[in-house]
């Protein structure tokens, strides 16, 4: 038996064809949580550029997965025992700062965004890959 399916989906809708929707929320989850893990790589290696503790490196986690306004996701952020202010941090390295009316652009500046553009296609291939295997 073979089957053409061409994005996320359509491999979702042969899903809906084949499991209940309970089976098949886990089977999403899985799917999600194995592609935000290979996202929480990405975005390791891209802080590491800027980094001095390690601590930004090290906190970089993955969430779990979560339906919102119908749409499964999951978050890949910063968790940790200081990342009550790591976004601060973080977001000073990604858009630059102003400090006594001169410009800083550190040499992180824009990381994270390439790496989430650079990244978008990868994770979704792995995710639809992932989905296909039960197909």
């Amino acid at each position: 038996m073979s089957v053409d399916v061409r994005g996320v989906d359509e491999v979702l809708a042969k899903l809906e064809e084949k499991f209940k929707p309970s089976k098949l929320a886990k089977i999403e989850n899985e799917a999600l949580r194995i592609a935000g893990r290979l996202m929480a790589v990405n975005l390791k290696n891209a802080v590491s550029s800027y980094r001095d503790t390690g601590k930004t490196v090290i906190e970089v986690t993955t969430g779990k997965p979560r339906l919102r306004g119908g749409v499964r996701t999951i978050n890949v952020g910063w968790s940790g025992s200081g990342s009550g202010q790591r976004y601060r941090l973080v977001h000073l390295n990604e858009f630059g700062y102003t400090r006594y009316g001169k410009r800083y652009s550190p040499n992180g500046i824009g990381k994270i965004q390439k790496t989430f553009d650079s990244s978008r296609n990868a994770v979704k291939s792995l995710e639809r890959h992932e989905l296909e295997k039960l197909l």
